[in-house]
């Protein structure tokens, strides 16, 4: 009889073995599948936060500084100096396709704390306000990689009309020192 217990057991963990083995398998296989979904959902977020970028990033970068002109710079009272005109210029972010720059297709935009204004569309007497030169690369308005252009801003130019809400001093459409203005380029 006792050779018949022995036997048994025997058995008990052979079975229990195939068991085991059973469920390492089974949990190999579960892991595997939840690491390929974990790197496909990782890959995913990825590619979605780099196209966001550069959905969001900007394609012209001022190269250089922006040069200011100023009025009435002898006087003492900084409340009588006016920004009438700016120059500074703008070239193609890295990796971004070329950019139109002719009226028909881009717009520009002047604020400062006391009025906001189109300067720059189809609608607007270019060449007036601003004035956009090719520096380097070819003449045409597509502006492309290693291609830079000069931006002239005349805010002498700007009807007061046109500047919401609209000023009753012309002078209030002009920038002061130590003002933040904003130039944006939208397409």
């Amino acid at each position: 009889m006792v050779l018949g217990l022995n036997s048994r057991r025997g058995i008990t963990g052979i079975e229990t073995a195939i068991i085991l083995t059973a469920f390492v398998i089974t949990a190999s296989a579960f892991s595997f599948v939840i690491l390929n979904v974990g790197f496909l959902t990782s890959d995913k977020a990825q590619t979605t936060v780099i196209t966001g970028m550069k959905e969001t990033s900007t394609s012209l970068l001022a190269d250089a500084g922006i040069t200011g002109y100023f009025s009435n710079t002898t006087t003492a009272n900084q409340d009588e100096v006016y920004l009438e005109e700016m120059t500074f210029y703008i070239k193609l972010a890295q990796g971004h396709e070329p950019i139109d720059c002719g009226d028909d297709t881009m717009v520009i935009t002047y604020t400062n704390i006391r009025g906001h204004s189109v300067i720059y569309s189809d609608g607007n007497a270019n060449g007036t306000i601003v004035t956009l030169r090719t520096i380097t690369g070819d003449s045409d308005s597509l502006l492309e990689i290693g291609e830079k252009m000069q931006v002239q801003i005349n805010l002498k130019e700007i009807d007061s009309s046109d500047v919401k809400p609209t000023p009753t001093d012309h002078k209030d459409v002009y920038g002061k020192p130590y003002e933040t203005i904003r130039i944006e380029s939208g397409l």
